[in-house]
């Protein structure tokens, strides 16, 4: 039998929803016994919530808000995350020595199986990352 899960939950644009986002996440991930890779999961999580406050935000009710999604079946995760911007899309910057920010998507990169991103037009975009969870 094949698995297939599904998850969602919609945030507030605000710093301490990236918080809020990684403990969904690790608690979709304990309902689901998904043990391989968690650690990774959830900093790709942190660092895609995080931009999505920064860089991007839709409104729902006049607030500005992003999206969390996690798909998961027998062997891969994926988590992904919307937000209202179209035109701001992710990109893998090199941070000058020194520097704190603007290594989040190198990150991503580096840890996750895939990554990309979807624009949506006037909708937005979605960014999301894939992680191998079983043998495949």
């Amino acid at each position: 039998m094949t698995r297939h899960d599904h998850a969602e939950h919609t945030f507030t644009s605000v710093p301490e929803s990236v918080a809020a986002a990684r403990t969904f996440i690790s608690r979709t991930l304990q309902e689901w016994h998904v043990t391989s890779h968690a650690d990774d999961i959830l900093l790709c999580a942190s660092e895609l919530a995080s931009n999505a406050v920064k860089y991007g935000s839709s409104t729902e009710g006049g607030r500005a808000v992003f999206q969390v999604r996690l798909d998961a079946d027998d062997t891969h995760l994926r988590v992904e995350v919307e937000d209202g911007d179209p035109l701001t899309v992710p990109r893998m910057n090199r941070a000058a020595e020194g520097e704190t920010g603007g290594r989040g998507m190198a990150i991503v990169a580096s840890l996750a199986s895939a990554w990309g991103f979807e624009s949506h037009a006037a909708a937005g975009k979605a960014v999301w990352s894939e992680f191998v969870t079983s043998a495949a």
